[in-house]
């Protein structure tokens, strides 16, 4: 099947929001393959005040999982589909519904993998994700040209979050932070308890940022969820870390990311989040098996540092340290209007440029 320039396509992605995020390059491929088409991205309800803001997708419709028995859901949303009269389907999560609902809603070319009632797709691609040995957003590129498109995976950022980021600099001047002051921004959680450096390190890093880069403001990011362990971990507090635990909502956090110099952070959404802003990253990864490592999961872009050991438990936080002088010194050979100074100094001229 020959899919036309101005096709009406349905993208399906239903999960998380770093696998969600990681979805957006092969997007902006296919709109690169067919400017002229409208396209259609179906995820969660929280991620949808961020997904919008992606030019390439005309529209977000949302789902929610796990709400009442799946063969309801699909009918839903295939009542819901049927009358957009769609092109082509990408589902890029495997899930019965989604492929029922795509063929319920007479969509006449599916997209997805050969797995959870494959059978109703009209094109299946082999999941061998498991093996890594591929980024997460080239498998979304391959899955999308599956239907004969010329699918690419261009640089990809979100446009500036303009409107946040005054929001955001209110939130941090009602927490102390002086306007021009650089900021880092640390994520310690993830959804995935073994995917977690150890908290007592995570202190221990916050303690050596406060006393050791004495021109920066750290800020603790996360969601509500997060709010009673962000407590526990500053307590008591630190100097010039600044907790906005469950504070933000996630195109404030967008914003926020934008504004930081760099995250540290585990194996996490915000990680990609940070990378679609632009911000470079610190990223702590165990490695347990191909599947979850950062070939297929690290971010996605050549300006980030991934710590990748056998165990979570074996990444000393010294080593983080260094990687964060090494970026403050990267900026500074970068940009030879940077003063030469100590590494303060630098990242606060930095922040200006940013601002």
């Amino acid at each position: 099947m020959v899919i036309e320039p101005n096709a009406r396509i349905l993208w399906i992605r239903t999960d998380r929001l770093g696998e969600t995020i990681l979805n957006l390059p092969a997007v902006a491929g296919l709109k690169r393959a067919l400017p002229e088409a409208r396209i259609t991205f179906v995820c969660r309800p929280e991620w949808a005040p961020l997904i919008q803001r992606a030019p390439e997708v005309d529209r977000v419709l949302t789902v929610t999982e796990n709400a009442g028995w799946w063969i309801g859901r699909a009918i839903r949303l295939a009542i819901r589909l049927r009358p957009e009269r769609f092109d082509l389907a990408v589902i890029s999560n495997p899930k019965k519904e989604w492929h029922l609902a795509t063929w319920l809603a007479g969509i006449c070319c599916r997209v997805g993998y050969d797995r959870k009632w494959g059978f109703l797709l009209t094109h299946r691609v082999p999941d061998h994700k498991a093996l890594g040995e591929r980024h997460e957003v080239e498998y979304h590129a391959q899955l999308a040209s599956a239907a004969g498109l010329s699918v690419s995976t261009p640089p990809w950022r979100f446009p500036p979050f303009q409107h946040e980021q005054a929001e955001v600099q209110q939130v941090l001047e009602r927490h102390g932070v002086p306007i021009q002051t650089p900021l880092l921004a640390v994520h310690p959680w993830t959804s995935n308890p073994s995917k977690r450096w150890p908290m007592e390190r995570f202190r221990r890093l916050l303690e050596d940022l406060s006393q050791q880069f004495e021109g920066l403001s750290v800020v603790v990011i996360g969601g509500p969820q997060e709010q009673g362990v962000g407590r526990a971990l500053l307590t008591p507090p630190i100097p010039r870390v600044v907790n906005l635990i469950g504070l933000l909502s996630i195109t404030q956090l967008a914003a926020l990311l934008e504004t930081a110099w760099l995250l540290i952070s585990n194996d996490s959404g915000p990680v990609h989040l940070a990378a679609a802003v632009g911000t470079r990253t610190v990223v702590l990864f165990g490695v347990t098996s191909p599947a979850m490592s950062p070939k297929r999961w690290g971010p996605w872009g050549d300006i980030h540092t991934v710590i990748s050991k056998r165990s979570l438990e074996e990444i000393p936080v010294d080593e983080v340290l260094r990687a964060v002088e090494w970026h403050l010194k990267k900026q500074q050979t970068a940009d030879s209007t940077q003063p030469t100074g100590n590494s303060s100094a630098v990242a606060r001229d930095e922040a200006k440029d940013r601002q």
